[in-house]
């Protein structure tokens, strides 16, 4: 997880917000800038396209999946059978969930902030 200094540091990037907030590795995140709001793609597209290994980019779709930044989909195939799609929400909805990670990051500040006093007096 990237630290709360470098989200304040003047150089910091929209990456590091994802690294700070959605605990995202960089392979996790050059995955999530791959994929095209409103365009699904299978794995193996996208590890095609970013040249990695296909149980590479499948692990860095789980963990955007868990983190709400990527819906995943199950297709249908014709002569039977299905596979999965992975598309990314749109900015708007990253922008709310950000939102709501730094809500959740203030008020649980807060509350360690309020056992301070009590925890110098042990």
């Amino acid at each position: 997880m990237g630290s709360f200094n470098q989200i304040l540091d003047e150089s910091a990037t929209c990456r590091d917000i994802f690294e700070y907030f959605f605990d995202l590795s960089p392979s996790d995140i050059n995955v999530l800038y791959l994929l095209e709001t409103g365009k699904s793609e299978t794995v193996d597209d996208i590890a095609l396209r970013l040249k990695r290994d296909r149980t590479t980019v499948f692990r860095s779709l789980q963990r955007l999946v868990r983190s709400e930044l990527v819906s995943k989909r199950k297709q249908c195939m014709e002569k039977g059978g299905y596979y999965y799609s992975y598309l990314r929400i749109n900015p708007e909805k990253i922008i709310d969930l950000v939102n709501k990670k730094e809500r959740e990051f203030h008020r649980v500040l807060q509350c360690l902030l309020n056992d301070i006093n009590s925890d110098f007096d042990k």
